[in-house]
């Protein structure tokens, strides 16, 4: 008997429509269920400190136990290696308890090969005692190609401002004394089968370079550190990947030409985090002009792997300091050739500070952000390119009224009440801990004290 080899074919297409409708369908579907909020710890009262001290919870799971870090000195480019609080868990964040600092060294990536490695924040280096060029010295014939002499800042490549006084100069590293202009990050390294952690120095492949050093108004210069301040992560190909941004206005590689802009960076290493080189490189401006100037840049970002191959990486526009505005659009690019090119960057939402993503063994990729707000989305599809509509876990409204002292004229932070910088990792199969901090949370006696928290998101399907 002659089949109909075309009704078979049509049949079999019709099923998969129905199988992916259907699939689209399931998707859909997903709800994230919030837990209740856990006290990690409860720090100072706001009206002693707004800013800066217990915020930036920065969270590691350690086999059967949970840590986290909490920072608890200014915010500032000087005290980013500051020694933070640690604090730890056994029950799945219900409980914490204090730890001590040394447990950092723990928290490293876990790599094919057994070790495990850890970046420390570090803090800029204070370069007061380095005479800067004068200005009158910037002539025609000025050599931008000589490496200074140590102790001596040379003509900047650029510069730019921020509100309060502060002068930012731009350096091509390789025009910095030798002492200043090393491509390297601080790494902690715990070798397969040991417990003790070895210092060692990862060589950075950076084109174009650029240091900035912060001029104060009293005169004290610092040079920021370039540390990444990303999460790095294991990718399919069993290299270390990491997300980093440029300082205060960078050169752009493509032309060396300067930019007061941040750009974002996403480096990889092939040999367990010797050396790094750099796999992406995304410059501002975003959309055909339509926030020029409005913004700092792409600064802080994430990125993850999803289910089919591709990348997507999210990056936060907003600085402060740049434009005195506290929230701009965050944007998202996608990668379906690892990581090599990427798309245009689009607008993914109004705001978003400090995007984060990490993936579930269910397969669902999870995102966080914030300010004003905090906000939790789930991916829909393998893509990336379809999300969950915001669970609010932080309300985006005026939330000064919660504070011990009444603001009569609030300031942003005032009306915001929380830091607004999260991060959510892995639980079990279904599900995140998400940690924040609230200015207004209430200690046993109602006194409002900033304190670091931590609650479930659940996917249910």
């Amino acid at each position: 008997m002659k089949k109909n080899w075309g009704w078979w074919v049509a049949a079999g297409a019709l099923f998969a429509v129905f199988c992916a409708s259907a699939a689209e369908k399931t998707a859909e579907r997903i709800k994230l269920v919030m837990g209740d909020e856990h006290v990690i710890v409860r720090g100072i009262r706001p009206e002693e400190q707004l800013w800066g001290a217990y915020q930036f919870p920065r969270p590691y799971k350690l086999g059967d136990r949970f840590v986290v870090s909490v920072h608890i000195a200014e915010d500032s480019i000087s005290s980013y290696g500051a020694t933070a609080r640690w604090f730890e868990s056994r029950d799945e964040g219900k409980t914490w308890k204090e730890t001590d600092a040394s447990v950092a060294k723990e928290c490293g990536l876990l790599l094919k090969n057994g070790d495990k490695v850890y970046f420390p924040p570090e803090s800029g280096i204070d370069v007061t005692q380095y005479t800067m060029t004068p200005w009158n010295k910037y002539t025609p014939g000025y050599d931008f190609s000589k490496k200074a002499e140590e102790g001596i800042l040379p003509i900047p490549d650029g510069m730019t401002f921020w509100m309060g006084g502060t002068t930012i100069h731009a350096y091509n590293a390789d025009r910095l004394p030798p002492s200043l202009s090393k491509r390297e990050w601080t790494l902690h390294r715990i070798p397969a089968g040991q417990a003790k952690p070895v210092a060692e120095r990862a060589q950075v492949d950076w084109p174009y370079l650029t240091r900035v050093v912060h001029v104060e108004r009293n005169g004290r210069k610092i040079l920021k550190s370039i540390f990444p301040r990303g999460n790095p992560k294991l990718g399919p190909d069993g290299a270390i990947w990491v997300s980093v941004f440029s300082g205060e206005g960078h050169l752009n590689p493509e032309n060396g030409q300067y930019s007061p802009y941040y750009s974002a960076e996403i480096f990889r290493s092939e040999d367990n985090g010797r050396t790094f080189k750099r796999r992406a490189h995304m410059e501002y401006e975003a959309d055909g002009h339509i926030y020029p100037y409005k913004s700092g840049g792409y600064s802080d970002s994430d990125f993850e792997f999803m289910p089919d191959g591709s990348i997507v990486w999210f990056l936060r526009s907003t600085w402060y300091a740049s434009t005195g505005k506290e929230w701009d659009p965050m944007y998202m690019t996608r990668s379906t050739d690892g990581g090599h090119t990427w798309s245009k960057p689009v607008k993914f939402d109004e705001l978003g500070i400090l995007p984060r993503l990490c993936k579930l063994d269910c397969g669902v990729t999870m995102l966080c952000y914030a300010r004003p707000g905090m906000f939790v989305r789930a991916s829909l599809n393998d893509s990336g390119t379809k999300w969950t509509e915001p669970l609010v876990v932080m309300t985006p409204g005026d939330r000064s009224a919660l504070a011990n002292k009444k603001a009569a004229d609030p300031t942003f932070h005032d009306w915001d009440g929380a830091c607004n910088n999260p991060e959510i990792v892995p639980l079990d199969k279904n599900s995140v801990l998400f940690f924040y901090s609230d200015f207004y949370y209430p200690d046993e006696t109602g006194v409002k004290r900033k304190t670091i928290l931590c609650r479930k998101i659940s996917v249910e399907k």
